[in-house]
């Protein structure tokens, strides 16, 4: 099994061999990897933010949900 390290190096020795033309398409592909890496973050962030959620509370919001969707989505229709 490859480790990170070997295969970051791997991918390092391929990148030398990039021809200079491809360069800039590279750095593209690269910055939008770091773009979704920096979006999963963001949205991880939120783990845990209902853990000390009242269980009456969320009792109540999970069974009036089917509902609540119903009545938004006749509001974006209209």
């Amino acid at each position: 099994m490859i480790t990170d390290i070997q295969r970051r190096n791997r991918i390092l020795k391929k990148i030398y061999r990039i021809p200079k033309d491809k360069l800039r398409e590279l750095d593209e592909f690269l910055s939008k990897l770091e773009e979704d890496v920096n979006h999963k973050s963001q949205i991880l962030s939120f783990a845990g933010s209902w853990k000390d959620i009242d269980q009456s509370v969320f009792d109540t919001f999970t069974k009036d949900l089917i509902s609540n969707r119903k009545k938004n989505r006749k509001r974006i229709d209209e």
